[in-house]
């Protein structure tokens, strides 16, 4: 199981957190935005108003476990930049909030996709080959560095 908060930069961090005395400690670390990427379809994700009791904002930016897209990524990057910061962004094993938040600071800082990976892996996170998240990253971060090459 990964943490339950994996800071990532000054203001993004990423974790598993559900029960909500683990929200209440994230909410006092001074995080203020809650993002929970579980789809209600999956029945895990969190209950708006108890988070927002705690004080954090909270925003649903559904991303399918086995459908990650580029219009999950763009709305995911477009909440990212409108919400107060600190972010703290979770889903149920932390991968695809691994998975966004990383793309999105390779997409700020035109990541290759071996930068990519290592960051991935500095924080303690690999991903199946050839599984969603994996075909995702690789694909995205093809796409992103043909357009930065032209």
């Amino acid at each position: 199981m990964k943490p339950l908060l994996q800071q990532i930069t000054e203001e993004l961090a990423i974790g598993n957190a559900a029960e909500i005395e683990k929200i209440q400690q994230i909410a006092l670390q001074g995080y203020r935005t809650f993002i929970d990427l579980c789809p209600a379809q999956e029945g895990s994700q969190l209950n708006r108003s108890l988070v927002e009791a705690l004080g954090l904002g909270y925003f649903s930016v559904p991303v399918y476990r086995n459908d990650i897209n580029q219009k999950s990524l763009e709305m995911f990057m477009q909440t990212i930049e409108s919400v107060p910061k600190p972010i703290y962004t979770r889903c149920v094993s932390a991968t695809r909030a691994s998975l966004m938040t990383l793309l999105t600071l390779a997409t700020k800082e035109k990541w290759t996709e071996e930068k990519f990976f290592q960051q991935l892996a500095s924080i303690g996170f690999t991903y199946p080959p050839d599984s969603p998240p994996d075909r995702f990253a690789r694909h995205y971060l093809q796409t992103l560095n043909q357009t930065v090459a032209e």
